[in-house]
Order: C-alpha cells, then structure tokens, then sequence
C-alpha cells in the first residue's frame, strides 16, 4: 500500500503541540496570566500588537513592561476574574500601550493610531468537571477598528449589487436543499444578521391553497402548511408578501421572504437581527432578489433530486441483486453508487447462465450521468443477454452489439464493456473488450496481472473487428472486472490507480469476498467518490 495511504499516529503530547503552534504562528493576539499578574503564555500576535517580543513579556508584571496606568487597569481585570470566575469583556478606544503604524517614516514619531480593540476575559480553571479552582486568566484581544466601516459598507448599494451577483453564481451551481440552506447562512452571515433561517414546505402534503393566486392558478398548487409554524411564517406563505418588522432599541427586527417557483409557495426565508434595523427600499430589493434567486434553486434542487432517485430506482432495478449458483465457479460482485450530491453513472454488472453450460459475465459503463445514462445501460443490458443467447461467442456478441448500437444510439452515447463466458468445468475463460480497462486475474498464490486482450480495443459502435482472448484459470484463481470510479478519483489519476490496484491484489488471494473488500478498503478508504465503483469476480472452485 502507499505511504499516502498511510495515517500518522497524533502524539500524546498533541495539546502542548496544538498550544505552542498557537503561540508562535497563529493570528490570534492572547495571553496567559497567572495569580501575580505574571505572563505565563504570550502569543506573537499580541507581543506584536504591543511593539515587543513574546522574550520580552514572558514572566514580567504589566507594570514591568507598560504604563503605569495601563498596568493597574490590567491587573485590576486580572484581578477581577480570578475573584468572581466569570469572563469580563472590554473595549479600548485606541490601540494598546499607544500603538503606532509601523510603516509611517515618522517612527516613534509618528502620532498614535486611533484603533478600537475589543478584550476578551476569560477564567481558567484547573482540570476536572469545570467547577474546580481559576488558575489563570486568558485574554483574546480583537481588532475592532473597521467595524462600523463595514456595517456602513452593508448598507451601500455598490455591495448589494456585488453581493447579489456572488450569491446568484454561487447558488447557480447548487443542487441540493442543503447547499440552498448553506447559501442563505452565508448571506446570513454577510449582512450580520443574528439569525437565518430557511423553511420548506413539503411537496407532497397538498392541504393548503394559496389564496392571492387567481383560482386557476392553485389548481394542483397546494402545499402543506406545518401545524408547528409559527402565525407569521403562515401569513408569509399564504400572502406571498415580504414582511419587514423592526424596532426601536435593541429589540430584535427581523424579514420574512416568501420562496416563490413557478407560481406556488415553497416556503420562507427569516433574517433575524440583533439591532433595531430599519430595511430601507434598496434594502429590502436586495433581499427580495435573493429571496427569488434561492427559490429557483430549491425548484432545480427538487427536480434534480426527483431525478435522481428515479435514476436509481431504475439502475438498481436493472443490476441483480443475487448472482447465480454455479458448481465449480464462485461470484461476487460489490457495487457503490456515487457520493450524495452526484448523479447516478452508468455502470452496471451481469451475471447468467449459457444454455451450453458455460456462464457469461459483463462488467460496462454507459457513459453519462442520470435518468439517460441509467436508461442506456438498460438498452444495451438487454441486447447483449439476447445476443448471448444466440451466439454466446465474446467476438459475436460485441459484433452485435455494434451494429445495434450504431443503428439505435446517438454519438453522445458511449458505452465500454468487458464480456466474457467461462466454463468452470475447465476453467477456460474467453473475453473481449469493447474500450473497457483490463482484467485483473489473481492467482492461487497470491500473483496480480493485467490480461493482455491484444491491440487496444474501442467502444461500442466505433468500427473495429472484435477479436477475443482465451485465459485459463485454475482452481482458486480469481478474475476480476471492475469500473474506472474503483482506480480513478479526485486525487489519484487512472494510471496511478491501475498500478495500487495490482499492487493492493497482490498477495492477497484469500477468497473471492476478502479480496473484493481488500480492494475497495484499499484504493477507496478514505477517499472522497464522484463516479459509482462496480467489481465483479469469478473465483474457480475446482468442484466437479
């Protein structure tokens, strides 16, 4: 296995480790102090911010190193915390000890910078159940300079223009409820709301109409209304009508926006905020845009996700689920559909018996993704059990299979494919290969090869005369087909992924179920899937 594979061991020592890259190389500004006000733990960040060195401060009193009133102010709050234990926040309206902008050509000249920074206090107690004695004081500083300058900058109507662009192309490109929902935290985020919320109806409960649509309009437009919603979330969805609420002081204010697709609700967007905002006309357009914008992504999210259960639902009604019983073969087969969010590929896998006694197995890839790749993989499925029946010949079959491809298909459609039938009184297996990746054979004691199917073959439906190969397995030999998602993925390219699967096969012969495991743990664990992954085996038993 490669040394990527390959999972180093944490240290015990992982908290000092984590703590000390903190201190040298984090861009958080904080410090340690224990019960004599001393430094016990400095970062670089906050010696920077004061014009010193973490040497400098490791150790030493405030009143040591700063002012004489900037010192008692400190050791007061330090003071504090260790006597009650709760945390204590504060805020400096210009820069600790008098900072200056380094890069003025004044130097120490130059006048102090006037910069807010927001202190954070907090107790640290000994380890235990968090009720044991404080034995230092932790303190976060933050720059809080710019602020308002962003707060204002929320409000511009140059942001919301570009903001609005950003989270349209962001949410172009998703395709599921659970990226919409991200998008709209996001939004969330940037706005400074306290709170954001995205609430759905359910698609298949049809209770409730939505009465400001003309009544031909709600016909087969009804959506459920949850019996836990709340009075104004109800009056959002059934009035279609943004509603804006802010108060005075620190009240909370909030915006309800309706999520309107194709003329039905489909739920409400909620921003909460902690100020007393007042949503001025460019404010509320903003909103009322984005609002639009993730409506369209919730309807294509739906559709894509109804899509693509359907095109699983007909690919798994397609593959088998039992592969039959055959004496002097075994056959085993482990099939992964793509990770969430990914279409459902093309691949598929067959086993079934000849009526000359011999067994055909198929391992192909219909190239594509959805309801179209899923349906095409059914087509030609079915055409090659029907060609097999008639000629179970390898060569004869694919021959068949290209002029029906070529007759039925579009271009768009390629379809690769190993087939092959064995006999597994003899062992004797003939295969060939329409631009499928090669067969792995492993042997009884545990030797990995490529079978060589002679010149490089083609996909279905581009001119080739098909050729086959015999290859004689002997008992405990196993063959093995498989799909370009089991060696290619989004970190390892297919020719790098040939070379580990020979290398994760070898030696390891110890059944036909161990070995499919082996595989997939080897080349799959822990890596993220796009593509479904299909293996297919045949292990010569030896039985008569």
């Amino acid at each position: 296995m490669s040394d990527d594979k390959v999972e180093a061991e944490l240290p015990a020592d992982i908290d000092t480790a984590l703590l000390d890259a903190l201190t040298g190389q984090g861009p958080t500004a904080f410090a340690l102090y224990d019960r004599q006000f001393r430094f016990r733990r400095v970062s670089t960040a906050l010696a920077r911010l004061n014009r010193r060195t973490a040497g400098d401060l490791l150790g030493r009193r405030p009143r040591e190193v700063f002012s004489q009133a900037r010192a008692r102010r400190i050791e007061s709050v330090v003071a504090r915390v260790f006597a009650c234990g709760e945390p204590y926040v504060e805020t400096h309206a210009t820069g600790p000890d008098g900072v200056r902008d380094p890069g003025d050509p004044a130097g120490d000249r130059a006048p102090t910078l006037a910069r807010a920074y927001e202190s954070h206090w907090l107790p640290v107690r000994a380890p235990g159940d968090g009720l044991g004695p404080v034995v230092g004081v932790l303190v976060l500083v933050r720059d809080i300079t710019e602020q308002p300058l962003r707060e204002e900058l929320l409000r511009s109507s140059q942001w919301r223009t570009a903001r609005l662009q950003a989270m349209t192309a962001r949410i172009a490109g998703t395709l599921s409820v659970h990226e919409v929902r991200g998008a709209v935290g996001e939004l969330g985020h940037a706005i400074a709301a306290a709170g954001c919320e995205t609430f759905l109806l359910d698609e298949t409960a049809p209770v409730h109409p939505w009465p400001n649509l003309p009544a031909q309009r709600t016909v087969g437009r009804r959506r459920g209304l949850p019996a836990h919603w709340s009075n104004d979330l109800v009056a959002a969805v059934t009035d279609g009508i943004a509603q804006y609420v802010s108060h005075d002081g620190p009240a909370a204010s909030h915006v309800l926006l309706p999520l309107v697709g194709a003329g039905a609700p489909l739920g409400v967007l909620r921003f909460t905020f902690d100020d007393g905002r007042a949503f001025d006309p460019e404010e509320r357009l903003f909103l009322e845009a984005f609002a639009g914008q993730c409506a369209l992504a919730v309807e294509r999210s739906r559709l894509y996700e109804r899509e693509h259960r359907t095109a699983v639902a007909l690919q798994r009604s397609l593959l088998p689920e039992r592969l039959p019983a055959v004496r002097g073969a075994e056959f085993a087969f482990r099939y992964l559909p793509g990770a969430p969010g990914f279409e459902v590929g093309g691949d598929w896998y067959d086993v079934f018996p000849l009526p000359d006694g011999r067994v055909a197995i198929v391992v192909g890839d219909v190239i594509g993704k959805g309801l179209t790749a899923a349906a095409g993989m059914g087509r030609v499925r079915s055409a090659l059990r029907a060609l097999a029946f008639t000629d179970p010949e390898p060569a004869a079959v694919l021959t068949g299979l290209d002029r029906l491809f070529t007759a039925t298909e579009d271009d768009e459609s390629l379809t690769t494919l190993v087939y092959a039938v064995v006999d597994p009184g003899t062992g004797l297996l003939d295969l060939a290969d329409a631009g499928h990746l090669p067969v792995v054979v492993v042997s009884a004691d545990g030797k990995a090869r490529y079978v060589e199917i002679g010149e490089e073959s083609t996909p279905l439906g581009v001119a080739e005369h098909r050729t086959q190969h015999t290859v004689r397995l002997d008992p405990g030999d196993i063959l093995i087909g498989f799909s370009d998602g089991l060696v290619e993925t989004r970190i390892r390219g297919i020719n790098e992924g040939l070379d580990l699967l020979l290398e994760v096969a070898r030696g390891a012969n110890e059944g036909l179920e161990p070995l499919l495991t082996g595989i997939l743990d080897g080349l799959l664990g822990g890596c993220d899937r796009d593509d479904d992954v299909t293996l297919l085996g045949v292990r010569i038993t030896g039985a008569a």
